[in-house]
């Protein structure tokens, strides 16, 4: 890219940005430029009920910002068809700014699906297993930033605030809440071991299966996830090797701790399986892949 595109880029950039109201202009006071930290909100227990909130507060997010060093796509126009078709309810637009970030603006009444394990943002879903360890999220010049890659743009500072803060209740209590439901998927996964005769896989979980290797094949991965779950919605324990997709699904897009999870659970139900050397010498690795 020349000096000339990129500066007619940070141009169109800084035009729509002000236009939406994101963004600091020439009359932004200071406190508008302080960041936010956030903080445990009151009235939320549980992280279902934080989940609930954040349903509602992602309503009013109206632009989606991305670190373009970790997006699949490539910049161009056949980029933004291909988002598009993929993404219908967003009107997309491709911000490169020195080749470093993307900018998605959505259309109106358009949504961010909340789901039990992750927030599905176009295109870079964030999974609540993802949110821990050393993430940071904080509130910067109207954006919602967490860890410096994804960034949503929100007009009102106090729905900012409290997208952050429901975001923090997460990251604060998702490792207790892994731990509770891992505890009960042990318990299935040894009866599941102590059956002489195992749970067919139905019909419909084979659709599942078979879309999700196809979505695979195309480099679909979040695709590939959601169908994998799919099937592990109807029975989370007749099909094993869903858990091994799942956890080379994650690990592909680097969320290693949910990879690491998936394949303790395949382990669980099948430890003898003939590639558990394998499956556990993964484990190893990501871990590995979590301190880089």
């Amino acid at each position: 890219m020349n000096t000339i595109t990129q500066f007619f880029y940070f141009i169109l950039l800084a035009l729509m940005v002000s236009m939406l109201g994101g963004c600091a202009t020439a009359s932004a006071t200071k406190s508008e430029h302080e960041i936010y930290y956030p903080k445990l909100p009151p009235g939320i227990n549980t992280i279902e009920e934080a989940k609930q909130d954040l349903a509602t507060l992602l309503k009013e997010v109206y632009t989606i910002q991305y670190d373009r060093a970790i997006c699949e796509y490539p910049a161009g126009e056949k980029a933004g068809q291909k988002l598009g078709n993929k993404y219908p309810r967003m009107s997309l637009w491709q911000i490169s700014l020195y080749d470093t970030f993307w900018v998605i603006y959505k259309k109106t009444g358009g949504t961010i699906d909340v789901y039990d394990d992750r927030i599905d943002f176009p295109f870079l879903p964030l999974y609540y297993r993802e949110l821990s360890g050393d993430v940071t999220i904080q509130v910067r010049h109207g954006f919602v930033a967490i860890s410096n890659h994804v960034g949503l743009g929100v007009a009102d500072k106090g729905v900012a605030h409290k997208i952050a803060d429901a975001l923090y209740f997460i990251q604060k209590n998702i490792g207790k809440y892994d731990d509770m439901k891992m505890e009960v998927f042990k318990e299935k996964a040894a009866q599941y071991r102590a059956l002489k005769t195992k749970p067919p896989v139905s019909e419909q979980q084979r659709e599942y299966i078979v879309q999700a290797n196809a979505l695979t094949q195309r480099k679909d991965y979040a695709g590939a996830i959601d169908l994998s779950l799919k099937a592990l919605d109807l029975d989370p324990v007749s099909y094993p090797g869903a858990y091994f997709n799942l956890a080379l699904l994650s690990a592909q897009q680097n969320h290693f701790k949910s990879a690491i999870d998936y394949m303790k659970q395949y382990l669980m139900l099948v430890p003898d399986a003939p590639d558990a050397r394998g499956a556990q010498d993964k484990i190893y690795e990501w871990k590995l892949m979590i301190q880089k």
